[in-house]
């Protein structure tokens, strides 16, 4: 973890804090539970009965709670006693899953979690958002501009962030916090893992000019980031955009993941009309396949669009302080693939 100044208006670190953790177990969560057990907090992963638990298991001051947020009975015994819940369940873009899947989850899952924290009187409750809910095309988006989702997963968080705070306007005995972190990666990060092999297997072309600005996160900022939340009355009822050092063009980004990997980028760009009439194409054949395409207009947008967070407020209110590079948090990222043999 990073060493960070923390503002004083931060909790007290020496305080134990009962901590509640959905999505636990994924990219993010796991992160997140082992920062917070370092720091002597005690952790309650809120887990399914298919979920894996294996990289958690061992861990001092964690323990398991089976539930599931879209079932709202089965969360009872999980808040019990928690005095803070960071809800970082979710249902992720991927293609074929039914809306009503994204709303079941990102919605619903989180109305019935936020409703037993009141009734288990929870003091804070942190929700992981995404910065898409104000769409694209912002090179330094700030936390006021208004919600523009263009895709079901961006469409159904919103929905989620909106349900919190109003939730939060309503009860005043129950604080929240919204957090947006921006394109995180890093070591255990599985979705963005076959962009490295197309990338180190030649097979990746720039679409455009390669000039759209992206923002990444490497996952130990960001978790230093989330630390710095928990009852902290600084946040309450705040929303914060939590993201990397500086933004960077999608070329710098590829050509930083082809360094790492010893390869170089292929000179040949696709211009975007051709690369969206291709798309359209592929999107066709993966309905009747039921198999993701290899490019999707979501895909070339995120690649031609500018997509970057303003962290100021972040930075001036919380402490957050970001540092890790580019290229160095890439090359930690690549070396834990090739230790998973996953390259």
């Amino acid at each position: 973890m990073l060493i960070v100044t923390i503002a004083k208006s931060s909790i007290n670190r020496s305080k134990q804090v009962n901590i509640l953790i959905s999505g636990a177990t994924g990219f993010l969560g796991s992160h997140l539970v082992r920062a917070l057990a370092k720091e002597g907090h005690r952790c309650k992963c809120l887990v399914r009965r298919t979920s894996s638990v294996s990289e958690l298991k061992d861990l001092d001051r964690v323990e398991f709670i089976y539930g599931d947020i879209t079932d709202k009975e089965s969360l009872k015994e999980a808040v019990k006693d928690a005095q803070v819940i960071y809800h970082l369940a979710a249902q992720i873009g991927k293609w074929g899953i039914p809306e009503k899947a994204f709303f079941a989850v990102n919605v619903h899952g989180t109305r019935n979690l936020i409703e037993a924290a009141h009734e288990g009187e929870v003091k804070h409750f942190i929700f992981c958002s995404t910065p898409g809910v104000q769409g694209k095309g912002h090179a330094q988006a700030s936390e006021t501009l208004p919600y523009r989702p263009p895709y079901i997963y961006e469409l159904t968080k919103c929905e989620g962030e909106k349900l919190v705070l109003g939730f939060h306007q309503k009860r005043k005995d129950l604080s929240v916090t919204v957090l947006r972190p921006d394109f995180v990666y890093g070591p255990g990060d599985l979705r963005r893992l076959p962009l490295y092999r197309a990338i180190g297997n030649k097979r990746f072309f720039l679409i455009g000019d390669g000039k759209a600005v992206l923002h990444p996160t490497y996952i130990e900022d960001v978790v230093q980031g989330f630390c710095l939340l928990a009852n902290n009355p600084v946040s309450f009822g705040e929303i914060y955009n939590m993201a990397g050092p500086r933004v960077i063009t999608v070329r710098e980004y590829a050509e930083t993941i082809a360094q790492a990997l010893n390869v170089s980028l292929p000179r040949f760009r696709f211009p975007k009309p051709s690369a969206e009439i291709l798309a359209r194409f592929f999107e066709a054949f993966s309905r009747i396949t039921g198999k993701e395409p290899i490019l999707s207009q979501s895909k070339i947008k995120f690649l031609t669009s500018d997509h970057g967070s303003n962290i100021s407020k972040a930075m001036n209110e919380l402490g957050y302080r970001p540092e890790t590079d580019l290229a160095a948090g890439i090359k930690r990222t690549v070396d834990w693939y090739y230790r998973q043999d996953l390259l």
